[in-house]
């Protein structure tokens, strides 16, 4: 049936016709969230995921990759379907195609986005990911289970998070397709909070804050620092968000586990245009410091569709293919 999908994304609230049924390859379920249960905010006990299994899963015993989609703010799990409704057709085209499950993963909450992080005000959102999502999808699934096998991929918001948790986690995650991703260059804090206020976009603006500058004993009482351009302290945590890109890398490279493969996507046509700058500066301080990425920077806008959705199977197909 068709169900109209108002998404208000981290820079743009756009309304779109999605075609949803449940089969018996994409079904909607719901799994314990034991990481959401210690914030201030009270989240559900159960979360939404979407599972799409690929056209082969029930008739033989293979197991798959997997590639777990984050969707934008004010998104929908149903997001993943733009990926997984792609590789039917695709294997019909091209029968050597890796087949991979695709997991969607919530990230709405009482702001309409959690920005996939941990916070005492919001819950531990990037937990919830690396340790719920992963271990109920490899106990109930025929998965591979290395993460050599496990792909994150992400749009606005979700893009955001699938760069910050693919750098923090390369043990869980060894390859990212992030697109449209909320990342600040220099200039892009000042310009996005800029735009958020004159949209007046206040609830994204008070989850951006619950999430990134929670105040201490937050998890007692929901207290962040709304944002003011005039504490340092403030700027510091806000920045500390979508951006301080370069010491993110090198905390990633501190790491000593490289990620196999990285892509930056994003639309030159953006209508916020602090997100293609801020792609823009990730994939120079990727260069700054000789880590292998790929970008692919197109002539769109600020959306995720059919096209995006089969160049992110393309893209896991060539990342799961090189570790066979």
């Amino acid at each position: 049936m068709i169900r109209q999908v108002c998404l208000l994304l981290v820079t743009l609230t756009a309304c779109t016709s999605l075609t949803w049924a449940s089969t018996d390859l994409t079904d909607i379920i719901e799994i314990a969230a034991p990481s959401l249960q210690s914030s201030y905010l009270e989240n559900t006990e159960k979360q939404q995921l979407l599972v799409a299994l690929p056209p082969s899963y029930h008739l033989s015993n293979q197991r798959y990759p997997v590639v777990y989609y984050l969707h934008g703010y004010n998104g929908s799990i149903r997001e993943a379907s733009r990926v997984s409704e792609q590789l039917p057709d695709m294997l019909k085209e091209d029968p050597e195609l890796t087949e991979m499950i695709v997991i969607g993963v919530n990230g709405v909450n009482q702001f309409g986005g959690s920005f996939y992080v941990n916070s005492p005000v919001t819950g531990n959102w990037e937990d919830f990911v690396t340790q719920d999502v992963i271990n109920y999808v490899d106990s109930h699934y025929r998965t591979l289970k290395d993460p050599h096998y496990r792909g994150i991929a992400g749009f606005s918001m979700g893009g955001f998070a699938t760069t910050n948790i693919a750098l923090r986690h390369p043990d869980k995650f060894q390859h990212m397709h992030a697109f449209s991703a909320g990342l600040f260059d220099k200039q892009g804090l000042n310009d996005a909070v800029n735009q958020w206020q004159s949209m007046r976009w206040f609830r994204v603006l008070k989850g951006y804050a619950a999430a990134f500058a929670p105040m201490a004993n937050a998890e007692k009482t929901p207290k962040w620092h709304n944002w003011d351009a005039n504490d340092p302290n403030v700027i510091a945590l806000w920045e500390s968000g979508f951006g301080d890109i370069p010491a993110k890398l090198d905390r990633y490279l501190d790491r000593g586990v490289p990620l196999k493969s990285i892509r930056i996507e994003y639309g030159l046509r953006d209508q916020f245009p602090w997100i293609p700058k801020g792609s823009a500066y990730l994939v120079s301080e990727l260069k700054k410091r000789n880590i292998e990425h790929e970008e692919l920077a197109h002539d769109g806008m600020h959306s995720f569709s059919a096209q995006q959705g089969q160049n992110a199977i393309r893209f896991f197909h060539q990342s799961f293919k090189s570790q066979k």
